[in-house]
């Protein structure tokens, strides 16, 4: 099972890397707390989506025990995922905002540009396994949710695949419990 859920996995690290940003001292109008932050991909090849279903398929195939076993586990780091719609849990302190430091893998550079209207534009480069680079853009809807739009160039079983991404943010709570 390990060689499907890779594919998966990486893919829910991607997405919470692409959250903007390192926002240097740029300020958002964020509430602080737990957000939840919800994906969909797709990709060029088809190979995203195949690889995300037979993960999904061979967990539902898992004895109950080791199944609960494998969801407690990916549900107390915050991921989610059916199909290719995931999502992540992340707390950002109001520090944080204040900072400019928002959620980021390591091994990634990141820039967000403000486009006005609470918009944003983005681009990133991480030097990780599977490495990637990309852009896109993110609307701050309220200081409670986000919507944005990604497009990026990953590896997949040692080729480059092109994919898209739809992600929205929602506020959830303030305490990061």
């Amino acid at each position: 099972m390990k060689s499907i859920l890779m594919p998966a996995s990486a893919a829910i690290l991607l997405a919470s890397c692409i959250f903007p940003l390192q926002a240097n001292s740029l300020k958002l109008d964020m509430d602080p707390g737990l957000w939840e932050h919800s994906f969909t991909m797709q990709s060029e090849s088809g190979e995203l989506e195949r690889a995300m279903e037979e993960a999904k398929r061979q967990l539902e195939n898992l004895p109950a025990a080791q199944r609960q076993m494998m969801e407690s586990m990916l549900e107390q780091q915050g991921i989610r995922f059916g199909g290719t719609s995931s999502s992540i849990q992340v707390c950002l302190t109001q520090q944080d905002i204040e900072q400019g430091m928002l959620p980021q893998q390591d091994g990634c550079e990141q820039s967000l540009t403000p486009k006005g209207n609470n918009r944003f534009e983005f681009t990133f480069h991480c030097q990780t396994k599977p490495p990637s680079r990309g852009q896109g853009e993110m609307v701050l809807e309220s200081r409670r949710a986000y919507r944005s739009n990604a497009e990026f160039t990953t590896e997949v079983n040692g080729r480059a695949e092109r994919m898209t991404m739809q992600q929205q943010g929602k506020w959830l709570q303030a305490d990061c419990g």
